[in-house]
């Protein structure tokens, strides 16, 4: 792995090139990103990260957490849900400041496992902004999201509710999954632990291309047994804005 920089719509990025679609960073004009690595981040109360905004759902006994991993290499942050069928965390960045257009080119990335895999909903992406995304469903947004009673991990293409679902991954109880997408103008390529799994052309119907969406992290439990976990490793998304 070489970690290389890139002139991109006249901003510098500083990407992998290989995998070379993996970005870290951007700086210049018109730069949007949201870079999480867990490290030190501030809260501001107790489950709101500095910046976010936590929707807490806790019927079983008011125990959803979201916190950093004390003595975790790189950082780490740990969602842990209530008890009850349906508990759990809806977290976004506060404002939206991300929209796809062919003009812009973005990364979206994060690494994240479930403790449990069957028994929970989960998504990561970019969402529009709203309390109940696993709840009642995002009306815009691409991301990855993973159903109760499923293993399986895929990309939503959300357009005024109307999806698109492609399957990307099969996950595994307790296992570090990166997901990610690059979107340079045209298509979406997907990628799951650094190796291209799909694409998805923005002529799609349900491409998000209307609304503007912001970096989300959520998670449910799908039955009312046990706490469900879902802990991040790291959340990026950067996109380069031109006039």
């Amino acid at each position: 792995m070489t970690i290389i920089g890139e002139q991109i719509n006249g901003a510098w990025v500083a990407r992998d090139s290989d995998p070379a679609h993996r970005w870290y960073d951007a700086v210049g004009p018109n730069v949007c990103k949201c870079l999480e690595e867990f490290v030190n981040t501030p809260f501001s109360a107790a489950n709101q990260m500095a910046g976010w905004l936590a929707t807490l759902i806790q019927d079983g006994g008011n125990s959803t957490l979201a916190a950093l991993v004390a003595g975790s290499p790189g950082g780490e942050l740990l969602i842990t849900s209530d008890i009850g069928d349906n508990d759990g965390y809806n977290g976004q960045l506060l404002g939206e400041a991300f929209i796809f257009n062919a003009r812009y080119p973005t990364y979206f990335g994060c690494r994240f496992k479930l403790a449990e895999v069957l028994q929970c909903d989960a998504a990561a992406g970019l969402i529009i902004t709203d309390t109940t995304v696993l709840l009642d469903g995002a009306t815009n947004g691409l991301y990855f999201r993973k159903n109760d009673e499923s293993a399986t991990l895929y990309l939503v293409a959300e357009k005024a509710s109307l999806e698109t679902v492609i399957g990307v991954a099969t996950l595994v109880n307790n296992t570090y999954v990166t997901a990610e997408y690059l979107y340079t103008g045209g298509v979406v390529y997907v990628y799951i632990n650094g190796v291209q799994v799909a694409e998805l052309a923005d002529s799609d119907p349900n491409f998000p291309d209307t609304e503007y969406l912001t970096p989300s992290l959520c998670l449910l439990t799908g039955e009312a047994v046990n706490v469900k976990t879902m802990t991040v490793d790291w959340i990026r998304c950067i996109q380069i804005q031109t006039a």
